[in-house]
């Protein structure tokens, strides 16, 4: 008991001590440490000066280079994503604080807690239109769920609390400005208890709406869950739902990350780039249970089937089609309610029927996996990539015809992770978004799939990746062209244009980067190279000659698609 007591003054001692030191830079990075905050990614700048100081004296939190805010921002949304924790990006005022706004909307449209921390002009300058002055708050204010400015030392520490409350409980991006010359003023008001934030409780649905779902699985016969990402963390409830309905599984794109083809009762995606029997299942079903998912295509949804929604957000119940019974509640309670009383379903004739339409439709995706075609299929890319990565692999995929090749031909496996820029889809995410993945987790390989447009978007940051010694592997699909964008110029009956790219050398940048490159033609070469990149020691970027010409093919052709390629194509022949 003395020694206790002992530790407990000297701890008492070195708090008392450190606040005597403590400036506004240091209180914020005390509250960002609290809530779990190990990287700040950024460039450096004379409004945030006292921020980097302040970070390189700690021994718990490291301010990371990049080369681009936007990168940075990427990398802080993409580790939010994954960890589920609270992440941090930093940008000088002006336009650094511009840069990072991209990325942050990004990490607010898939709901990823992230805090902007920027600088400002001195106080006694805003509103005079002084050299870089901007007005942080209303630039902000659309992004953000929280966005002050610091105007006095002590009001850093409510603010900041106030901010990582929001980031955390929102589920999105908070932002705190910081005048230059109030980042190094002292402070006088302390807390111990910094982390008020990270631990968040879980909502269930009241008992009259329970009951009516209930009501509504006995009557169903031909029962199906949607499932997003939103129902992560009750992965295992899904599938024991799913065996007791007889229910097929749908998965959004996000969902990628969590449950795949892989496991039996889940029949793959849903929309343009999903599958076949995904659109099947939503034609066919009964009842739809949609879970812990927000997806946005509304043409997709059943026009006439009772829907469940398990949503722990009023605002977005009901958002994109009509509710029979609306559960507000998070995924793994309520689920554990329903499982409670749910009786099985004994026909599952249904069940049996898309399963059979799902080993249809995966066969047919073998013979393009498994093309020797030159020049390589992208489907084939996809399926050596995902035999050669090992069972721990975290992916990062673009926006642009990799989403599509990787969202049906990328096989993630129960567990690996998968995530992407889903629901703001920009471009430029892959390669940044791997170097927040592989900071976060370490130990694990990481995977940042790319086409020749995403990743020359923000490829100076390869260098960010051999400066700290991260063993990312790029895989870049190049087809020299923004391939999706041509798909969806001629979805709209207009001939491809303005879509042509001139790249560098891709290999060669990488070898300049201090990193390893590849280039890959053939498809017997893709297994070794592959391989031989996800186990070098540092970067790697494995540049693979893909057809330019090989569709993205709907699950579902309606006429008018149909006579618009038609139409896109014929122009194209006469210019």
């Amino acid at each position: 008991m003395p020694e206790l007591k002992r530790v407990a003054r000297s701890q008492e001692a070195a708090f008392v001590k450190r606040k005597r030191a403590m400036r506004v830079a240091d209180q914020i990075l005390e509250i960002l440490s609290c809530h779990g905050v190990r990287q700040i990614f950024g460039v450096p700048g004379d409004a945030i000066n006292d921020f980097t100081f302040a970070v390189s004296r700690r021994n718990d939190m490291e301010f990371i280079l990049v080369r681009h805010e936007e990168a940075g921002a990427f990398m802080a949304a993409a580790q939010a994503k994954l960890t589920g924790r609270l992440t941090a990006c930093m940008g000088t005022a002006g336009p650094g604080a511009v840069h990072l706004l991209n990325g942050l909307y990004d990490a607010k449209q898939d709901h990823a807690p992230v805090i902007a921390i920027t600088g400002q002009v001195a106080t006694e300058f805003i509103g005079t239109g002084h050299p870089q002055e901007i007005n942080s708050e209303q630039l902000f204010g659309d992004v953000a769920e929280f966005t002050q400015t610091v105007m006095v030392p002590d009001q850093a520490l409510k603010l900041t609390l106030e901010a990582c409350k929001a980031a955390l409980s929102a589920g999105g991006v908070s932002h705190v400005c910081v005048p230059t010359d109030v980042a190094g003023k002292k402070v006088t008001k302390f807390r111990k208890d910094l982390d008020l934030g990270s631990d968040l409780g879980q909502i269930r649905p009241c008992t009259p709406s329970l009951d009516k779902a209930l009501a509504l699985i006995a009557e169903a016969k031909k029962p199906a869950i949607l499932a997003g990402i939103g129902a992560a963390s009750a992965r295992p409830k899904i599938l024991e739902l799913a065996e007791r309905l007889n229910a097929p599984i749908v998965r959004t794109l996000r969902a990628k990350d969590w449950i795949d083809e892989q496991e039996p009762l889940c029949v793959g995606g849903l929309g343009l780039l999903g599958s076949s029997t995904g659109s099947s299942v939503m034609e066919k079903c009964d009842l739809l249970i949609l879970a812990g998912s927000d997806y946005p295509y509304v043409t997709f949804y059943p026009t006439k089937t009772p829907i469940i929604q398990i949503e722990p957000d009023p605002r977005r119940m009901g958002r994109r089609a009509p509710i029979s019974a609306p559960l507000h509640g998070h995924a793994e309670p309520t689920l554990d309610m329903l499982l409670e009383k749910v009786d099985a379903n004994p026909n599952s004739s249904f069940l049996d029927d898309i399963l059979k339409e799902k080993e249809k439709e995966l066969k047919a995706h073998r013979k393009s996996e498994e093309s020797n075609a030159t020049p390589i299929k992208p489907q084939r890319v996809m399926a050596e990539l995902s035999d050669v990565a090992p069972n721990d692999t975290i992916f990062l995929c673009d926006v642009g015809t990799t989403t599509a090749w990787s969202a049906r031909h990328l096989r993630v496996g129960p567990d690996q992770r998968f995530t992407l820029s889903a629901s703001y889809a920009s471009m430029a995410f892959a390669l940044p978004g791997a170097i927040g993945a592989q900071l976060a987790y370490p130990d694990r390989p990481v995977v940042a799939i790319a086409g020749d447009g995403g990743f020359a978007m923000l490829m100076a940051d390869l260098v960010t990746a051999t400066r700290y010694d991260l063993p990312i592997t790029c895989v870049v699909f190049e087809n020299n062209s923004l391939g999706f964008i041509a798909l969806e110029q001629e979805a709209k009956g207009l001939p491809q244009h303005s879509i042509e790219l001139v790249n560098p050398d891709f290999v060669k940048f990488a070898d300049a980067c201090g990193a390893r490159g590849f280039r890959v033609d053939q498809p017997g070469a893709l297994n070794a190279v592959l391989r031989e990149a996800i186990e070098h020691p540092g970067p790697a970027v494995v540049v693979v000659e893909v057809n330019p010409d090989e569709l993205i093919i709907p699950p579902r052709i309606s006429a008018e698609q149909a006579l618009n390629f038609g139409l896109a194509k014929i122009r194209e022949a006469l210019v």
